[in-house]
């Protein structure tokens, strides 16, 4: 274990000095930024952005350099940050994904659960992309959206589409984000992602899928399921764009794709049509409460109690973003700058990726003699894993050992209300005091 942080961390610090020795392909200016030697270099800029937490950049400065009195001026980091482009830090979050394999499945399969979530910013009234004011006299804030893609069962954020919140398009993100993702894999998705476009996207790149549907969508309106039962059956429909007489008399076999709705794969006004065959499954989820299931996962591999669990484990990609916010510190910027924030949200899933590597390689010692198992607790966890990369003097035995000893007992099947709180962003004034 103790070679394996130490892998973890030299990989990601190799990517960095790889990515110093193309400098001119990350930077704003390729014949000035950082073509001189300096203290403040790429790589150590790189390292400093990736650490940072939820003090002020003085505070953070103080901890990366040791408080050695020698340390740059807060000045000099954001002048040195802001001549490096947002995607240097999208295309070192992709190259570390890369460098690690996954070593868990799903009866074969690896399991991604696609979902968003908003982001509180620093409030810039003037960029209308992504400022809200839902009253006159009330203080506006700004958002943006985070689209991501997330396997469930090595606990590492795969892809991710970050959106203006007034431009966000779930469904574009979706289909950008499945790009690159093998056809050995099944995508889970809620209730926002169900459109036959979605699905057919799925299916073109020869994935599996499983999505809850909304019980009024159209993809079962037509099929009569009585709302207060289980059922498991394959629907086998064809798509089309022409309302015909052909069409009306024979809605059980039809979808009529109105000019409205999106559908990549008949162009607006065409002939065609489009066959599209898939499970319909509903679940019994608590005492009168069901939740409807559209999948390619055929009943020959896997029963509905298999589909029942597969959806379950889509509550992991939740858990994952009150982590990357509230553990990570996701909801602490240090700049009112766009392309600084797209930054610290890169910067943010690569180190929630690299602490999941090093925690879920550790194996907790289960005491017989007590009532409950036990997991890893991620909130102090997380800490120690960005303490351990920014800071040379942490040993990794000493990692290991304080991981070990924080634990939480798991409690499973436990019901309560969610309490929702918001949580604005922290004001770019105290992020600079």
């Amino acid at each position: 274990m103790q070679n394996y942080c130490n892998i973890v961390k030299n990989k990601l610090n190799m990517l960095i000095r790889s990515m110093e020795k193309n400098v001119s392909n990350f930077v704003v200016d390729p014949k000035r930024d950082f073509v001189r030697k300096s203290e403040l270099s790429f790589s150590k800029t790189m390292r400093f952005i990736l650490g940072m937490g939820s003090q002020t950049l003085g505070k953070e400065l103080m901890d990366f350099y040791g408080f050695d009195p020698k340390m740059v001026s807060v000045s000099a980091v954001v002048q040195r940050r802001a001549k490096i482009l947002p995607t240097a830090f999208q295309h070192l979050f992709h190259k570390f994904n890369e460098t690690f394999s996954q070593t868990n499945f799903f009866h074969g399969y690896s399991l991604y659960a696609v979902d968003g979530s908003d982001i509180h910013i620093p409030t810039i009234p003037d960029d209308h992309s992504t400022y809200y004011n839902v009253y006159a006299d009330s203080k506006g804030y700004n958002l943006m959206h985070l689209n991501a893609l997330y396997d469930l069962l090595n606990k590492r954020y795969f892809n991710a589409v970050i959106q203006d919140s007034r431009l966000e398009n779930e469904n574009k993100a979706l289909i950008s984000m499945i790009e690159n993702v093998t056809n050995d894999s099944i995508i889970i998705a809620d209730r926002n992602y169900d459109s036959y476009n979605n699905i057919v996207h799925l299916e073109a790149k020869g994935l599996k899928y499983v999505i809850r549907i909304k019980s009024t969508t159209s993809i079962i309106k037509k099929f009569n399921i009585t709302s207060d039962k289980e059922v498991d059956f394959t629907a086998d429909i064809l798509l089309t764009r022409r309302q015909t007489n052909e069409v009306k008399a024979d809605p059980k076999h039809y979808r009529y794709l109105p000019a409205s709705s999106t559908f990549d794969f008949i162009p607006k006004g065409s002939k065609d049509t489009y066959p599209l065959k898939f499970r319909i499954i509903r679940i019994k989820i608590a005492e009168g409460k069901y939740e409807t299931i559209v999948t390619n996962l055929w009943d020959n591999e896997f029963s509905a109690d298999d589909i029942k669990k597969i959806y379950k484990m889509r509550w992991g990609i939740e858990t994952s973003f009150r982590e990357l916010k509230y553990h990570v510190g996701l909801i602490a910027f240090h700049s009112k700058k766009k392309d600084c924030i797209i930054q610290e949200i890169y910067a943010s899933l690569i180190m929630y990726n690299f602490s999941m590597l090093i925690t879920e390689n550790i194996v907790i010692d289960e005491d017989k003699h007590n009532d409950y198992h036990y997991k890893i607790n991620y909130a102090v966890t997380i800490h120690i894993c960005i303490a351990f990369f920014r800071c040379s003097n942490v040993s990794p035995s000493h990692l290991e050992k304080l991981i070990a000893r924080n634990t939480c007992p798991v409690r499973p099947d436990r019901n309560a209300v969610r309490k929702t709180r918001y949580h604005s962003a922290i004001p770019f004034n105290y992020r600079l005091s």
